[in-house]
């Protein structure tokens, strides 16, 4: 049985790197927050996709609605008859 791909967030710490996977961007966003607040930086967010993901277009996920960025990457067709 395969799962989802998750959500991972990584920040580089004073010694060394914190690596979460996250099953939503719920708890994605949970944790950047988290890094956040512990004055971490060099935080990177990548989706289940692969891609790099910034805080806005996690918000968006989150929020329900398709980031700027990825609704622009998709591809519609008339079908007229």
């Amino acid at each position: 049985m395969t799962t989802a791909p998750p959500f991972v967030v990584r920040a580089r710490k004073p010694h060394g790197t914190a690596t979460y996977n996250c099953p939503t961007p719920e708890w994605a966003l949970k944790k950047l927050s988290d890094f956040q607040a512990a004055g971490h930086d060099s935080i990177s967010i990548t989706g289940p996709d692969g891609q790099l993901l910034s805080e806005a277009e996690l918000r968006a996920l989150v929020a329900g609605q398709d980031s700027p960025v990825r609704s622009a990457d998709r591809v519609t067709a008339d079908l007229k008859s």
